[in-house]
Formats: structure tokens, sequence, C-alpha cells
């Protein structure tokens, strides 16, 4: 699949879930467990270190995208995997409370992704994290228009989906295509998800690709009701 066929699928994906808002930090903030909270700070305290390290005198500019749009990025893919997850485990379900990161790849025809969110459990309303890897597989009898040509629906194919219990600092943050500086934190063992694993990681011949949205961290593009270019410094100056 080229990279136009990988954004169109991309397009569409991200336009299914436009009335879901995500929680704002500071109403999450106490229903995290300590470890998450101490992560978060510990992202913002080393994002801002690195800026005025490297840029003393530069204001910091303001994200070309809102928080809100960088969790429908992720969103869609966070529902598929607790949709199959909560199917396999009836008296355990949750809900997905806010998307962390994503990261795409290619990989035999297809785009491929490694997904962390934190979702709310029905039974206990205890906020976990979780890892999912979801990919799509173009369908051969439904389509959507986009553009000059039907472009096929793609169908939601979930390998894994699963809690990243604590402590979260044994997991790893890294595989061949997630950065480290997305915190994307993977299950243990050497193939417990597909693309990218320690162990098929050489053959497996993966396309990178953008992330389409150019998105970051959770927490850190600006406010839906507040575009103001000093939002980065007000995010970083929140307490926990």
């Amino acid at each position: 699949m080229d990279s136009r066929s990988l954004e169109l699928k991309e397009y569409y994906l991200m336009g299914s879930d436009e009335q879901w808002r995500a929680p704002a930090l500071e109403s999450l903030l106490p229903d995290l467990s300590r470890e998450e909270q101490l992560r978060l700070q510990n992202q913002f305290r080393e994002r801002e270190r690195k800026w005025r390290r490297y840029n003393k005198n530069s204001p910091r500019p303001t994200s070309p995208h809102s928080e809100r749009q960088r969790d429908y990025y992720i969103l869609t893919h966070a529902h598929h995997a607790l949709h199959h997850y909560n199917a396999r485990h009836p008296g355990d379900e949750f809900d997905a409370v806010k998307p962390l990161m994503a990261s795409r790849v290619g990989f035999k025809g297809q785009a491929w992704f490694h997904v962390n969110f934190w979702a709310r459990s029905r039974a206990t309303n205890k906020i976990k994290r979780f890892f999912a890897e979801v990919h799509y597989k173009p369908s051969t009898t439904s389509f959507v228009n986009m553009g000059p040509m039907p472009f096929p629906i793609p169908i939601p194919i979930i390998e894994i989906c699963t809690i990243i219990e604590e402590p979260l600092s044994q997991y790893k943050s890294t595989c061949a295509f997630c950065p480290g500086q997305y915190d994307i934190l993977h299950p243990k063992g050497c193939r417990k998800f597909v693309c990218g694993n320690d162990k098929d990681r050489i053959i497996q011949q993966l396309t990178r690709c953008s992330t389409g949205i150019g998105f970051g961290l959770p927490f850190t593009c600006r406010p839906d009701s507040a575009p103001s270019p000093n939002c980065h410094d007000e995010e970083d100056k929140r307490e926990f």
C-alpha cells in the first residue's frame, strides 16, 4: 500500500468519534495512580528542561493541533481494541478515558499501530493503562467515496489488547518502529506483539510512516477553548 493510500485510510479512521471528548488533566489526576501521576510530571519536566537548554531565548511555539485533534487520531484504534478486550473479558469491561500515544508503520501492505491509552474499569472505576496492536485489512465488499475512486473501508484486526500493570518501569517503551520519546509501553515477552518484536524485527520489512498529524505527547497540544501562544507554558506549570 502506498503512502497516499495510508493517508486516506487514516483520514477515514479519524472521523468516527467526533462527539467524544477526553476529560481535562485536572479532572483526571485524582483518578490516576501515583505512578502515572509521577510519570506525567517527569515528562513535563524533561520536556521543559530540553526546551530551555536548546532554545534559551526563543518562545515556545504553539501546536498547530488541539488536544482534541490529537485524541481523535488515536481514539478509533483504542475503541476497536477495547471492543476486542471487553468481548473476551465479560464482567471486567473497560471504557476509554484518554488516548496517550500511537505509532504507525506499514507492514504486509497494511497500516499497523501500537497504541497506549487509559481506560476506566466499569467494575472498580479504576483507570488502567493499555497496550494494543491494531492493523487494518482493506475490505473487498465495503467502500467509501474519497476522491475520484471508491476507497475500501478498513477492517480492524486486533492482535493484542492488554493491561500494562504496574510497576510501569518493567516495560520497554521502544520496538522496531516505536521511538522511546513516544512512551508507548509494550508488554513483556519477545512475541507478545507481532509487528516490530525483538525476535522478528530483522526479517520484517517495515515501511516507516509519518504520524500524519504531527501530534505530541498527551496534554501538550493547545487547549480547544484557549488557543493562546502561551498555552504550553500554562500546561507545564500544572501541579501534581
